[in-house]
């Protein structure tokens, strides 16, 4: 009898334990299924955000994997463990569009003078006209530059870009009548662009200019097929991608391409232009860009971040929901790893597609 009774608390002690490590096992396969509360938050990493400002105009990858920010108010440097910020106090006045030389050489320009950065400041060089050589340039080692313009200036002063190397400054004025009105039109809004056939593209707010062998051609309201269209123009961003196209950004009227022959209204095309309909469309497009995988994406005005698949003909909108908390995407910027980078304004922010939506990591 008393070898019983020990055998049946011994069976009776090992129920109790497997039914508890059972029942435990059920729960933390269960609780995979089971709703997951809103309780719990990742921490975000906010110490490499940069300072608020009017927007990350401009964004640039060194030789040595720095990554250089541009802003009206600063240039931010980032080395992979800190960001250094510089400002007047370290020479600058006026920032604008990034630049490296063959040298690598990191420059900046306002459309009056260009910065070129030592080490440890900017230090200025005036940009001096002189007039254009007719012998052939190796144009892929030139900075090339825009005029800048004072709003309040009452003289014609030409619209058009500088080319600056080692040698010699010179300077291509763009192909229009001299009219004092024309300063709100014609002096460049975006940076100078490379085209696969070694075209230099420059936007202005009323048409895109490419110089090729000491020409221009150019691609505006007529060639968009806007004559009929009353709104304002307003180019902002231009891109060429890896097939030679060029990609228009139009503050208003949405994103075109120009092949070399024609112009197409890609967002008329797709139904993405005002008024075609609710919620996000594509007609206030600012930046362009591609990424290796050929997918194009572009940057708004109050409508995120679009992506478009030409594979598939297929877009996908991205919007604060999905992370972009910028009301403007000013620009988009390919690392040599291939990643896109996306400066925005208001906030003063850059994002990273994580796959699903955005993460803002500076």
């Amino acid at each position: 009898m008393p070898i019983k009774i020990k055998t049946s608390w011994l069976y009776l002690t090992f129920m109790i334990l497997f039914m508890n490590v059972s029942c435990q096992n059920f729960e933390n396969q269960h609780q995979k299924f089971l709703p997951q509360t809103n309780n719990y938050k990742p921490a975000i990493d906010t110490s490499l955000w940069l300072k608020e400002t009017r927007g990350i105009r401009d964004i640039l990858e060194d030789r040595d994997g720095n990554l250089w920010f541009s802003s009206p108010d600063y240039i931010a440097k980032y080395d992979r463990r800190v960001i250094k910020y510089f400002s007047e106090d370290d020479g600058l006045q006026i920032v604008g569009n990034l630049h490296m030389d063959v040298n690598g050489i990191i420059w900046v320009e306002d459309g009056f003078s260009i910065y070129s950065y030592n080490g440890e400041r900017f230090k200025s060089k005036e940009i001096l006209s002189q007039v254009v050589s007719n012998e052939s340039q190796k144009i892929q080692f030139s900075l090339w530059v825009q005029r800048g313009f004072n709003p309040t200036d009452t003289v014609y002063i030409e619209p058009g870009l500088y080319s600056i190397n080692q040698k010699n400054t010179n300077f291509y004025s763009l192909p229009l009548n001299a009219d004092v009105n024309n300063r709100y039109l014609y002096f460049p809004t975006t940076k100078a662009h490379f085209g696969k056939d070694s075209t230099i593209w420059i936007g202005t707010m009323e048409k895109v200019f490419g110089l090729k062998n000491n020409s221009f051609t150019s691609v505006g309201r007529e060639e968009m097929g806007r004559q009929k269209d009353e709104r304002q123009m307003g180019i902002r961003g231009i891109f060429v991608d890896s097939n030679g196209k060029l990609w228009i950004a139009d503050n208003g009227a949405g994103v075109f391409v120009y092949d070399g022959n024609e112009t197409l209204n890609f967002t008329a095309k797709h139904n993405l232009d005002e008024g075609d309909k609710e919620g996000s469309t594509l007609h206030r497009a600012f930046s362009i860009a591609e990424d290796s995988l050929g997918n194009m994406w572009f940057g708004t005005v109050y409508s995120g971040i679009w992506m478009y698949n030409p594979k598939t003909d297929e877009f996908k909108n991205y919007t604060s929901d999905n992370g972009v908390k910028s009301d403007n995407i000013w620009t988009i910027y390919k690392t040599r790893n291939g990643e896109l980078l996306f400066g925005g304004e208001s906030p003063a922010a850059v994002y990273k597609f994580n796959g699903i939506g955005f993460d803002r990591i500076y």
